[in-house]
């Protein structure tokens, strides 16, 4: 995953043996972002998980602002192939819309539950650097991309004249957002880690999706009905 991989802040490594403690330091780091939050994750810790020093840590990135951004640039990295290889090998099952978006729904909260910790200290940090969030949220366009044509396909003909495709994309950011809420505040009453939660989320998403504009008439109210 490091080759051609570049991230503001981060030096390039050549050597084997340098991009093996990078790869230390980013799992380390996943790890330690299950229980801290950016402000508290520690390179100090971080360096004795992996066995290195603090100047070998600093000799890879400019500091710690810079170390998270190239996680998170590499989770994205790999997530998007990911994505692009399922698309590629038909991986996805395309005999009904629910099952369809079961399939995504269950794929981004498995990811969002591996990488809770690293998400969260994005999302925190969108606060006072808006633009950290930018590599996420273009990930969740390449997944709207990939998988409109597919929903598409799964609804009647005269669906995109109705506003399907409008649909799928709120649809997206709906995941997307319910998601980012539940591990950024968590508030109930479900969470990420609830089992419950894929079903619901991928139900109510279909059924949105299916929904269509509403042809009757307005009601006109009692007082100007008179």
């Amino acid at each position: 995953m490091l080759d051609g991989f570049e991230a503001d802040g981060m030096r390039p490594a050549q050597q084997l043996r340098s991009r093996k403690l990078i790869v230390e330091f980013f799992n380390e780091a996943l790890a330690l972002l299950k229980d801290v939050d950016f402000d508290g994750l520690s390179i100090d810790t971080l360096c004795e998980r992996t066995s290195s020093t603090i100047g070998a840590f600093y000799s890879r990135f400019e500091n710690k602002e810079a170390f998270v951004d190239a996680l998170q640039l590499i989770l994205v990295r790999a997530t998007r192939q990911r994505i692009e290889a399922d698309y590629a090998t038909n991986a996805a099952p395309t005999d009904s819309l629910e099952s369809f978006i079961g399939w995504i729904v269950k794929g981004a909260i498995s990811w969002y539950r591996r990488n809770e910790g690293v998400i969260r200290a994005s999302l925190r940090r969108t606060n006072k650097e808006a633009d950290t969030w930018i590599p996420m949220r273009d990930l969740v366009g390449v997944q709207a991309a990939h998988a409109l044509p597919y929903i598409m396909r799964l609804l009647p003909s005269d669906a995109a004249a109705n506003g399907a495709e409008e649909r799928v994309r709120f649809a997206f950011q709906m995941l997307f957002g319910t998601m980012n809420n539940m591990v950024l505040i968590n508030p109930g009453p479900f969470g990420i880690h609830d089992p419950e939660t894929p079903r619901m989320l991928a139900s109510s998403i279909a059924q949105f999706i299916r929904s269509t504009p509403s042809d009757a008439k307005r009601r006109v109210p009692p007082s100007r009905a008179r």
